[in-house]
């Protein structure tokens, strides 16, 4: 007779992101929000920073560009966890 056992692992993710955010005007959104930045967006949404980027210019994120140049993206975008 032979013995079979199983195991069952659960897992979860969670992604703590501590660099300072700074709450910015999101027009699309007519909000201020924490704005986060392509790498942390790419994090959240579990996609490349690329995918990030052509997601920014097909328009299905909310985003801006500050006067430095940095892009930042909008938490609420409904497309960031596609």
């Amino acid at each position: 007779m032979k013995t079979r056992t199983e195991i069952t692992l659960e897992t979860e993710r969670w992604i703590a992101v501590s660099r300072p955010r700074k709450t910015r005007w999101c027009p699309s959104c007519a909000n201020y929000v924490e704005m986060m930045s392509i790498d942390d967006a790419a994090l959240f949404a579990h996609v490349t920073s690329r995918t990030i980027f052509r997601r920014v210019e097909a328009g299905a994120l909310h985003s801006i560009e500050t006067a430095e140049g940095l892009l930042l993206i909008c938490p609420n975008s409904p497309n960031l966890t596609l």
